[in-house]
């Protein structure tokens, strides 16, 4: 069951406004998954196209190299900006705005709607991810597993299809297309491990082990189909059945989260109670996948960012 995009900005905006009241969002996500339970339980809903939509950070594996003066001239080329409204697009690079590409991109579709766009023709989340995954298989930095859906369709059309987009949004919708194109949300930041459990109580902890959001939700749904009837009613499978999770080999393990200190002040401000310091060892994070095929030892890299980085690394393979 195809998600609207215009129900995922009820949810971003909403959050935003918390954010700036300094309020927090729990209770609001809650709300919004209990809202939209049987669209997001239904067999056909694409979970992770939601979640890639709700959590762009999370898609290391995706590259677009699309930063904000190329999306600026690709929204301009879309909406057929006039040479004033370019001068409008562009406000956001003076100092003193506080406005960034999105909120102007807002107020131009505010002043003179698209046209194109309908209600009733609303765009998805579907539609949208569809989109996003097609230009990042052509990038060659974005992962293998991303880059083998080079041929399809989709990746056929590149950056054309943000321009189709475009012309369908509404003004808030486009703005928060946006920021999902340059995936930042920021200021704004969801609680990764809330929409886990809003989605299915389980995901967070197969997440944990098996963390690729298309991979985690298969595996979701394998548990449920072997639970009994009326445990998938209830909630998630059963604890025994979670058992059965195991890593493969090829997907990245689950990490903590670690957040960057720029000072010793600004690590105690990040900080709560009782902390323990320890002696720093130079280095950088790496998961590392290895198997034998064929006789062969074969080596798969994953970076901090969850990035499959065995290519970046090929001096490190010997």
């Amino acid at each position: 069951m195809p998600v609207p995009f215009a129900s995922v900005c009820d949810l971003l905006d909403e959050c935003y406004k918390l954010h700036v009241a300094k309020k927090s969002n729990t209770r609001t996500v809650s709300k919004w998954f209990d809202q939209h339970r049987n669209c997001i339980n239904a067999q056909n809903t694409d979970l992770a196209a939601l979640l890639s939509t709700l959590l762009p950070e999370k898609r290391s594996d995706r590259v677009y190299c699309i930063k904000t003066p190329t999306l600026e001239k690709l929204i301009g080329k879309a909406l057929m900006l006039g040479a004033s409204r370019l001068i409008e697009l562009g406000l956001y690079k003076q100092s003193g705005q506080g406005v960034d590409l999105a909120d102007c991109v807002e107020r131009i579709l505010t002043v003179t709607p698209n046209p194109l766009y309908s209600e009733r023709d609303s765009i998805t989340v579907e539609e949208i991810d569809q989109v996003l995954h097609g230009i990042a298989s052509r990038i060659v930095w974005s992962s293998p597993c991303i880059r083998a859906d080079q041929g399809s369709s989709t990746a056929a059309r590149g950056r054309d299809g943000l321009e189709d987009i475009y012309r369908r949004l509404s003004a808030r919708e486009a703005k928060w297309f946006t920021r999902l194109i340059l995936k930042e949300f920021r200021p704004l930041i969801l609680d990764s491990g809330l929409i886990y459990r809003c989605c299915d109580p389980a995901l967070p902890l197969i997440l944990k082990i098996q963390d690729d959001f298309a991979t985690a939700i298969k595996t979701l749904q394998s548990l449920k189909s072997h639970s009994p009837a009326e445990n998938v009613k209830h909630g998630a499978p059963q604890p025994l059945s979670l058992c059965t999770v195991k890593p493969k080999l090829g997907i990245k393990v689950g990490r903590q989260n670690w957040f960057k200190g720029r000072s010793i002040k600004h690590c105690l401000d990040m900080g709560r109670g009782r902390m323990s310091v320890e002696e720093k060892i130079d280095g950088e994070y790496c998961q590392f996948h290895v198997r034998i095929r064929d006789g062969k030892l074969q080596i798969q890299i994953f970076s901090k960012s969850g990035k499959d980085s065995t290519e970046d690394r090929y001096k490190l393979r010997g």
